[in-house]
């Protein structure tokens, strides 16, 4: 069920009496623009806060909901009884109210969220005799999944708490001008699935084939008069569990993942400091929603961290380590002579990997993979050097180590893919042992030797993940 069915499902309950939801996603995803279709489909009401005083955002919305009862401004002493003016609005029958940006106003009075518990509690009476659907959105994510959690005054309110996350790499394929595969992938290790990074933030214009990508990344990425540029600092900015006096140390990790230091080990070495201060800033970035744990298949206490969005990768690999070099000289020049390398080293690849993951998880049949319990990269030592698996599907125990390996895969970005690649991933299903005897090998890849092509057909042990594929198959 997609974002705008739940939505729809929640808002045309028949509950009698009101009910809340949150919808909340990072800014540009599409959060406003559904919460105000479905709002509008209703002839409901829609109101987005901004930074403000308390004073000035009840003035903002007593004006915005005269005018739409057709009355004329209407004015609160209190949050209290602006609530009690918008849960009137579904007196008659359900009608979707949405406060959109609920983070400002949480900004200007940390107190409204309990004014809403009250609101809509079991001994509320506004709360049973209306139907409205109060609806709160916001882009700040671990701001948003603070009202519900814990000892939170909502907490056990909330009917529906939708999550908007950026469109997967199939559908971000679709909004291009161009089938081409191979454009699709570089676009989408460049701005993900963010649908506003593909529409009116890079001026509608996306690359044509794949000839036009280096122009595009230049005009639409790498100039800095280009939108997507700043986008990043506006980003953050958007939550303010990250934009805090830790700000300078969110940064350094999200830069540290980027450019290759994915163990909190690693993360440590490379930042300076020791792994046991970057362990409430890492669980920030993970709740925010920055930064992704991947939790090793087969080996217990051994997570990776990625950054859970291609643009994030990209403006830390390639656009904020070289702010200087591309403001003080051509950005076509840096991009062609320098920039593109650390693009197809540090940006394709761990995108790729991420890709290959999701595809196991969502696309994949169970004739390729019967078992997902388990999916995650992992290691495995071979005479003393670890060889590296972007890929590890295991199934079973709730120990690590008694686990069953049922498949185990590289994805490479950009290299051609060899009998080397099978052989190596053969000595690793054999270092395994017995819990992965059967397990098979799974390769992605943009290009494959004739002599692999023909051995996976061959095989029943081998798959092959082209882009063909991995974009339209099973």
């Amino acid at each position: 069920m997609d974002a705008q069915e739940t939505l729809a499902g929640f808002i045309d309950s028949p509950v009698d009496r009101a009910t809340l939801a949150l919808v909340y996603g990072r800014r540009r995803i599409g959060k406003s623009t559904l919460m105000v279709a479905e709002s509008d489909r209703r002839s409901g009401f829609y109101y987005e806060a901004t930074r403000g005083t308390v004073q000035s955002q009840l003035e903002n919305l007593g004006r915005e909901l005269g005018e739409h009862l057709g009355v004329g401004p209407l004015s609160f002493d209190g949050w209290a009884s602006a609530i009690d003016a918008l849960l009137r609005l579904g007196n008659n029958h359900p009608i979707p109210v949405v406060l959109d940006e609920f983070g400002h106003i949480l900004e200007a009075d940390s107190t409204v969220d309990s004014v809403l518990a009250k609101a809509l509690g079991p001994g509320a009476r506004r709360g049973r005799n209306s139907r409205a659907r109060l609806i709160l959105g916001g882009s700040a994510i671990s701001l948003m999944r603070a009202l519900t959690s814990g000892q939170a005054p909502l907490r056990g309110r909330a009917g529906l708490e939708l999550i908007m996350t950026p469109d997967s790499f199939r559908t971000a394929a679709t909004r291009l001008p161009t089938a081409n595969l191979v454009t699709a992938c570089d676009t989408y290790a460049v701005i993900g699935g963010v649908v506003g990074y593909a529409t009116d933030m890079v001026g509608f214009d996306l690359p044509k084939n794949r000839n036009d990508f280096d122009r595009w990344v230049v005009d639409r990425v790498l100039s800095p008069a280009a939108t997507l540029h700043h986008e990043a600092v506006t980003l953050f900015a958007e939550d303010p569990t990250i934009s805090g006096p830790g700000a300078a140390l969110h940064h350094g990790i999200l830069s540290a993942i980027a450019n290759g230091s994915v163990s909190a080990g690693a993360i440590s070495k490379k930042i300076g400091k020791p792994v046991s201060n970057l362990a409430p800033a890492l669980h920030r970035l993970v709740e925010a929603g920055f930064v992704v744990r991947h939790e090793d298949p087969i080996r217990a206490q051994r997570p990776l961290y990625a950054l859970n969005d291609p643009f994030l990768q990209f403006h830390y690999a390639v656009l904020a380590s070289n702010t200087s070099l591309l403001r003080d000289r051509n950005p076509a020049e840096t991009w062609n002579g320098r920039l593109r390398h650390t693009f197809d080293s540090r940006v394709r690849g761990p995108v790729f990997e991420e890709q290959a993951r999701i595809w196991i998880r969502r696309y994949s049949s169970d004739t390729t993979v019967p078992v997902r319990d388990y999916i995650g990269p992992s290691g495995v030592a071979i005479n003393g050097k670890v060889h590296e698996l972007d890929l590890v599907i295991a199934a079973g125990s709730e120990t690590h180590a008694k686990r069953t390996v049922h498949a185990i895969g590289e994805a490479k970005a950009g290299e051609v893919i060899g009998r080397s690649h099978v052989l190596r991933l053969e000595a690793v299903r054999e270092e395994l042992g017995v819990r992965a005897a059967d397990a098979k090998l799974v390769l992605f890849g943009t290009n494959f030797e004739s002599a692999v092509r023909k051995d996976g057909v061959r095989r029943s042990d081998l798959e092959l993940v082209d882009l063909e594929r991995l974009y339209h198959g099973e």
